[in-house]
């Protein structure tokens, strides 16, 4: 494994060749090899030109303090952080060695990589035997896919986790062992564990590294295990590899030499070192405007790219569709439904009793303008008042829902998850996000109209009872109907604008809520930001239609 050591007394060379000659032959699999490997995050220096290899079926734990780069090793291992990262750099060379042929590592999807993380980074609106079968469906080949149901219902058995619950309700161990299995079925070489014990109590943490130990002997994966808790996983690894914050080297410890864990990891680096980077102002000026612009750069990129984006380019229709259901629940749902049928019987209400109530010298006035009124209400609620107010209330309403939970999937790892099994976010869940917005938002805004022009009519008769529902509607639609035509007047218009703020409220939600989590504040960051952001380009929207909607024929 790796070349230097810690600075412990060196064993016997004989007693180190008699052991190597009890030890068995290597497996076949896959071997990590890192050569001259360096990492550093915000400028910090993690490692440094170090080397260390991970036998191929074995199970190694990655040991050392906080904040020295464990999981941010493992991240990259699973391909979850690019090269060209803004604040987290690395260099040297990552190699894959199965049954001996080496293959540089790249990213994720070329990689055979799964990855169980601490916070589980289960999706909830799934069920535990879905969980699995999404991870099958997406990684193998369309023969195992197939298969899917009855597999995952085999690892559920396996390691017991009942499958007949939701997974939020799911206890801890429940969920770790629902996360180990998803990983298993995704038939891998490699399995990489982020700190797997953390947050179980003593005799869940024990099970469950007796069932990684279990799963590794059985299913003969290559094994990486971050961890603090050496104490509970330290009898069930072949390798331990020691993370040295001093030297900011990786290196394997020999077996004699676990017992002393505690003493040889030793006092964490110091908080100053490892809490922030003391960045000069000029840099603290400079990142946040640099950052500001990238971000609009690749927004205007996505938008320009939107086309491609609408493309249901999914590895499985099934999921995607899945998802698409969600996200159009998320958006024009049955509550959705009745908070915007709401808002249409009030400023049907409000348009059609009030213009006659405050009408000036109104029983002078009434009889000869009546007709008139009766005309611009209809229209002004189908053309203006319902759509702006719809949209606004849309952005508010419904994209907050999204980036809600497009920021919990982030805050809980789920976008990673996807990522590790196959699924690209942009396609699964960015997709399904406009198609909802693009669908729910009409729908909605059609919706509150008709709601609207109901309200609008029982208003009117309960003052002008003598006129009757014929003369209401004849003079409500006088502006909208087209002679032989099906759809009302302007009715290209009003979708257009619809469909101009569905794309952006769409975009505005994916943005604010795909953005980095680091805690629960950042997700309701991420909300206000989407109201804020989506109401303002809605109103925008509408100010820059009017300009030519409306405009008068010259």
């Amino acid at each position: 494994m790796a070349e230097s050591q810690l600075n412990t007394p060196q064993p016997d060379t004989s007693t180190q060749a008699s052991d190597e000659d009890s030890q068995p032959s290597p497996s076949a699999g896959t071997e990590i090899v890192l050569s001259d490997f360096s990492l550093s995050a915000g400028g910090k220096p993690l490692l440094d030109n170090t080397s260390v290899s991970f036998s191929a079926g074995k199970l190694t734990l990655i040991l050392g303090c906080s904040g020295v780069g464990k999981s941010l090793l493992l991240r990259i291992l699973a391909g979850l952080i690019d090269r060209e990262h803004a604040a987290i750099t690395y260099s040297g060379q990552i190699c894959f060695q199965t049954n001996g042929e080496s293959e540089e590592f790249r990213d994720h999807r070329n990689q055979p990589v799964a990855v169980v993380f601490q916070s589980f980074a289960l999706f909830d609106e799934l069920s535990p035997a879905e969980n699995i079968e999404i991870a099958i469906e997406h990684s193998s080949q369309a023969a195992a896919a197939a298969s899917s149901n009855r597999t995952a219902r085999e690892l559920l058995k396996e390691l017991a986790v009942p499958g007949d619950r939701p997974t939020s309700v799911l206890s801890g161990g429940q969920q770790q062992r629902l996360a180990i299995a998803r990983a298993l079925g995704m038939e891998t070489d490699v399995v990489l564990y982020d700190e797997p014990t953390s947050g179980l109590d003593t005799n869940t943490a024990a099970q469950v590294a007796e069932l990684v130990r279990e799963t590794q002997t059985r299913f003969g994966r290559t094994s990486i295990i971050v961890t603090h808790d050496y104490a509970t996983l330290v009898d069930v690894a072949d390798h331990v590899v020691v993370l040295n914050h001093h030297d900011r080297s990786l290196q394997e410890l020999p077996r004699e030499d676990w017992g002393r864990l505690s003493e040889i990891l030793g006092v964490p680096p110091e908080a100053d070192d490892t809490a922030h980077v003391d960045l000069p102002l000029l840099q603290k000026v400079i990142l946040p405007i640099r950052n500001a612009f990238a971000a609009s750069g690749e927004f205007l990129e996505q938008c320009l790219l939107l086309p491609i984006a609408l493309l249901p380019r999914w590895r499985s229709f099934r999921w995607g569709a899945r998802l698409t259901w969600h996200y159009l629940n998320l958006v024009a749902g049955w509550s959705a439904c009745v908070y915007i049928a709401i808002a249409g019987m009030i400023i049907g209400f409000v348009a059609q009793d009030f213009i006659f109530r405050y009408l000036p010298f109104r029983q002078y006035t009434e009889p000869l303008l009546i007709e008139n009124l009766l005309h611009a209400t209809g229209f002004s609620l189908y053309r203006f008042l319902v759509p702006i107010l719809c949209t606004i209330l849309i952005a508010a309403r419904s994209g907050a829902a999204v980036a809600a939970d497009v920021g919990s999937k982030v805050y809980g790892n789920q976008l990673d998850a996807m990522k590790t099994i196959g699924m690209d976010p942009l396609r699964s869940v960015r997709t399904p996000i406009l198609y909802a917005f693009l669908v729910g938002t009409p729908l909605l805004t059609f919706l509150s109209y008709g709601v609207a022009s109901i309200t609008s009519s029982v208003a009117f008769l309960s003052t002008h009872a003598t006129e009757g529902i014929g003369f209401w509607d004849a003079h409500f639609h006088r502006e909208l109907r087209l002679p032989a035509a099906v759809l009302y007047k302007g009715t290209g218009w009003l979708v257009t604008k619809l469909l101009v703020c569905a794309v952006g409220i769409a975009m505005i939600s994916w943005k604010c809520g795909a953005a980095p989590k680091q805690s629960a504040p950042d997700i309701s960051r991420g909300v206000t930001r989407t109201i804020l952001w989506s109401t303002l380009f809605t109103l925008m929207v509408h100010f820059v239609f009017s300009l030519f909607e409306f405009k008068a024929p010259q």
